[in-house]
């Protein structure tokens, strides 16, 4: 079959449809408005002569036949009702002879051919005027229309009939065009947007789109455009999944090669900030050396050192597990019972010694708001502290040009309990991080605690995600708000409960 546009088809089968119609309509008009044209040509016109005889009471002779004839265009001939020949007629002598021949075999038929010129006979009865002694007596008046003007008149009718269904195709190509239009140009859209699609495999949807088929249209394309912008959109959605999940087998490559080059070194540096934490104590009571001066003192430095080094341990192990893409240990729920009081002001305050410095060089000052009643959970601290950390970082990066940090704690809103978990008595606690930077200016779309997702021009965007699976694997949650006047991160935990007083 040949190939064709829906335009095409739709147009062919208008056009098909009412030119056959007007055909057969039209066809059937022809021959009513014909048959109609001659009887008004024929009939009626030798019936209105005829009512002229017997009006006027005229005489029957072919003088008067030929002025009729040059009234109504037409020849005229009467004859006795009974038969016998013909009284008067308008034909020339040759036709006339032919005519009386005709009536003398009977009734003449309503098409006739009299020396080879065709007409069409009207009859009508007419009373012939009395000729005393003798009586009127009935007559019948041929009205001879000729062939050529029978046909002439019904042309008229026809020619306007033709006019008619040309018009009412033309009409119907105007209404297939529109129609047509309306389903094409969606069917279009939806190509082109599928086309362009194919041509972008590495593309996602953007996030604000024109629909595929306006409204106006037809319902089921409209449908069909809906369902399409949903696909498209879910997606687009895979397409960044496939991409975040690329993104993490390739940093799952990077990160095996970082943490071969890192784990010897920061293993190097804890060995012997032990060792010298262990020289600068001094030897043991009762050892060679006791009693020395020095003996017993210890560098807070170290410990910090040493803090710190199985901090960065804990997180290349996180690193690791989030590139790998296998299923961490990490992430699942902590058994908050069996874990250590963790007061939040002290870990807070652990932090603030290692960014101490920064703050002093970056003319940053740090405040605390600590509530009178303490924050104590259940936690590990490592993790924490790494928390709150990557918070404590994130809002100095916030202030390039100096400002305040505000550290506080407060009571918050109950936490529903994770299944296995044991929060303190329905309560929670509140710890916050504000800073009074120009705020955070996240994608449209976009979740700042998800991987990847930053808004720091040399961010890798994992801080905030580790933060959250740590709050999480808690039985926390963490947010933030932000104006321009600032920004505050804040995440809550269940508070500890102490059992025994």
């Amino acid at each position: 079959m040949m190939s064709l546009s829906i335009r095409t088809r739709i147009i062919l089968a208008m056009n098909l449809l009412v030119a056959g119609v007007a055909i057969a309509v039209g066809w059937t008009g022809v021959e009513v408005a014909g048959r109609a044209a001659e009887r008004r040509l024929v009939d009626e016109s030798a019936a209105n002569a005829a009512g002229l005889f017997e009006m006027m009471r005229l005489p029957f002779s072919d003088e008067l036949m030929s002025r009729l004839r040059q009234v109504l265009g037409s020849e005229v001939a009467v004859a006795p009702a009974n038969g016998g020949g013909m009284v008067a007629s308008s034909l020339p002598d040759h036709e006339a002879y032919e005519l009386r021949r005709r009536l003398a075999e009977g009734a003449l038929p309503r098409r006739i051919t009299l020396a080879g010129h065709a007409y069409v006979v009207g009859t009508a009865q007419v009373e012939a005027p009395p000729a005393p002694p003798a009586p009127a007596q009935k007559a019948c008046l041929y009205l001879l229309v000729p062939q050529a003007e029978v046909e002439a008149a019904k042309r008229a009718p026809r020619q306007t009939i033709v006019l008619v269904t040309l018009a009412a195709v033309a009409l119907a190509t105007l209404l297939g065009f529109a129609l047509s239009t309306t389903i094409s140009r969606p069917i279009r859209r939806l190509a082109e947007r599928m086309q362009h699609l194919a041509r972008q495999p590495g593309a996602g949807p953007p996030a604000r789109q024109e629909p595929s088929v306006p409204e106006p249209g037809p319902t089921e394309l409209a449908a069909l455009g809906r369902s399409f912008d949903d696909l498209l959109g879910r997606l687009g959605a895979a397409r960044e999944q496939l991409a975040r999940s690329a993104r993490l087998a390739a940093l799952g490559q990077i990160s095996a090669s970082v943490a071969h080059e890192l784990r010897n070194p920061l293993s190097a540096i804890k060995m012997n900030a032990r060792v010298l934490a262990d020289e600068l104590a001094g030897p043991r009571p009762g050892e060679a050396g006791a009693g020395k001066a020095g003996a017993g003192a210890a560098d807070s430095s170290l410990q910090r050192i040493i803090r710190e080094t199985d901090r960065m341990n804990l997180y290349l192990e996180e690193l690791l597990g989030l590139a790998s893409g296998r299923r961490d240990p990490h992430d699942e729920a902590l058994d908050l019972a069996a874990l250590p009081v963790v007061r939040l002001e002290t870990v807070a305050e652990s932090v603030v010694e290692l960014v101490a410095d920064r703050c002093r060089h970056a003319g940053i000052e740090i405040h605390r708001r600590w509530d009178p009643k303490p924050a104590e959970v259940r936690a590990d601290e490592n993790q924490i502290r790494q928390v709150i950390l990557n918070l404590v970082l994130n809002a100095l990066d916030a202030l390039p040009r100096g400002g305040t940090v505000t550290l506080s704690t407060r009571p918050a809103s109950p936490i529903q309990a994770a299944p296995g978990q044991s929060p303190g008595e329905g309560r929670s606690v509140r710890f916050e991080v504000a800073d009074s930077g120009a705020g955070v200016h996240v994608p449209e779309g976009a979740d700042l605690f998800d991987p990847f997702v930053t808004t720091k021009p040399e961010g890798v965007g994992l801080g905030l995600y580790v933060s959250r699976r740590n709050v999480a694997r808690h039985g926390g949650r963490i947010g933030y708000d932000t104006s321009e006047r600032g920004t505050t991160f804040w995440f809550e935990l269940p508070a500890a409960a102490r059992h025994g007083g």
